[in-house]
């Protein structure tokens, strides 16, 4: 399991543990062929799976520093340019954002976002 810590210091580890003495082992246990999908807690929830993808920005595209869209914007891409991605991400409201450094294995901060409504 990858460990993810948050701005307050909280880890999915935590969380897993907890949830482990209450679900059982057959309710927590994924098949083989799936992705891992790691959790984020804390004010900016969010869930990613592994993606390995590219996609293309239909219009000029803000890159944020989580995935929301009152998350501070560190650049834009603008239209028609191919984007790796690394992440699939789901925020608490449901919406898809796609994780565009590959951060999120090493727990810095530095991970950027943008919001599938921009990619085709």
């Amino acid at each position: 399991m990858k460990i993810i810590k948050t701005r307050s210091g909280v880890t999915a580890a935590l969380l897993a543990a907890s949830v482990a003495l209450f679900v059982s082992p057959s309710a927590v246990a994924a098949p083989a062929d799936t992705q891992a999908t790691s959790i984020v807690l804390g004010a900016t929830a969010y869930t990613c799976e592994s993606s390995g993808t590219a996609v293309r920005t239909k219009e000029p595209t803000p890159v944020h520093t989580g995935p929301y869209g009152d998350a501070p914007v560190t650049t834009t891409i603008h239209a028609d340019f191919i984007v790796h991605t690394y992440y699939r991400c789901i925020n608490k409201y449901g919406n898809i954002w796609y994780e565009i450094t590959g951060s999120i294995d090493n727990g810095t901060p530095n991970a950027r976002f943008i919001y599938s409504g921009y990619v085709k």
